[in-house]
C-alpha cells in the first residue's frame, strides 16, 4: 500500500474548523473572529506530523527530496522525519511549511506531540510482566514514540521497554521480567523481516533523557 494510500485513511479522523455563518453585525462586545491569516498559521501548524524509521530509508529518498525535508536522529538507526498530511496526501516536511505554520524548527517537536497525541486513539497503557499491542494498525503506530510525556508518565509506575519493528505495529512491556524480554525480542523478529514498513529490530527503553536501545535481552 503507497503513502498516499495510507496517510488518506488517517486523515479522516480530522476535522478542522468550519467557516462561520454569517449573522449579521456582532455586538461590540463579542470577540472578533480570527483574521484570515491566523486561520491559514492555524491549519498548517495542525498538518504538520512525524514518522520514526530507519536510516536506510532516508539515505534512499531522491536527493533532491532529502535535501529539503527536515529530519533529525531518534535513537540507533532510527530518525524522525518530518511531514504535511495535507487532505489525505503526504509528503516531507521543508523550512517553508514551518514558516508558513508560524512555527520554529526550535518548537516542531513540541507542535508534532501535541498534533500526534490528539490525531492517536487513546491514551498509552500496559500491564507489568505482560507484552501489551496497543496498536491500531494505523500509519502513525510508530510515531507514538514521538509522545513523550505520555512515557514518561507510564514509566512513573516502573520500567517500559517497547519494539516498533513497524511503522503500523507497537509492542510495550512494562516492568518486564526476563521472560517477558524474551517473548518480545521473539516478536520482533518475526515480525520485523516480513514488514512492509519495517523501522526497527531493537528494543528500546525509557530513560529520563528519552528512548536508548537495549543490549541483547
Amino acid at each position: 500500500m503507497s503513502l498516499h494510500q495510507l496517510v488518506s485513511k488517517l486523515w479522516l479522523a480530522f476535522a478542522l474548523v468550519g467557516c462561520a455563518r454569517a449573522q449579521g453585525p456582532a455586538p461590540e462586545s463579542a470577540a472578533p473572529s480570527a483574521t484570515p491569516p491566523a486561520l491559514h498559521r492555524e491549519r498548517a501548524r495542525a498538518r504538520l506530523r512525524a514518522v520514526i524509521r530507519d536510516q536506510s530509508f532516508l539515505e534512499h529518498l531522491p536527493e533532491s527530496v532529502r535535501a529539503t525535508t527536515l529530519s533529525e536522529p531518534f535513537a540507533g538507526r532510527m530518525v524522525i522525519l518530518y511531514m504535511v498530511d495535507d487532505h489525505g496526501a503526504a509528503r516531507g516536511a521543508q523550512a517553508s511549511d514551518l514558516t508558513e505554520a508560524g512555527v520554529t524548527r526550535e518548537a516542531l517537536r513540541a507542535v508534532i506531540e501535541w498534533n500526534l497525541a490528539r490525531a492517536m486513539r487513546g491514551p498509552l497503557s500496559c500491564t507489568s510482566h505482560l507484552v501489551s499491542e496497543p496498536a491500531h494498525r494505523d500509519y502513525y503506530e510508530s510515531s507514538r514514540l514521538l509522545l513523550d510525556k505520555q512515557w514518561s508518565d507510564l514509566a512513573q509506575a516502573g520500567k517500559v521497554v517497547v519494539a516498533v519493528p513497524s511503522n503500523d505495529t507497537l509492542f510495550v512491556a512494562c516492568n518486564p521480567t526476563p521472560e517477558i524480554l524474551q517473548k518480545l525480542a521473539a516478536l520482533v523478529q518475526n515480525t520485523y523481516p516480513r514488514a512492509t514498513g519495517p523501522v526497527s529490530p531493537a528494543l528500546l527503553t525509557w530513560t529520563k533523557d528519552g528512548w536508548r536501545e537495549l543490549s541483547e535481552p
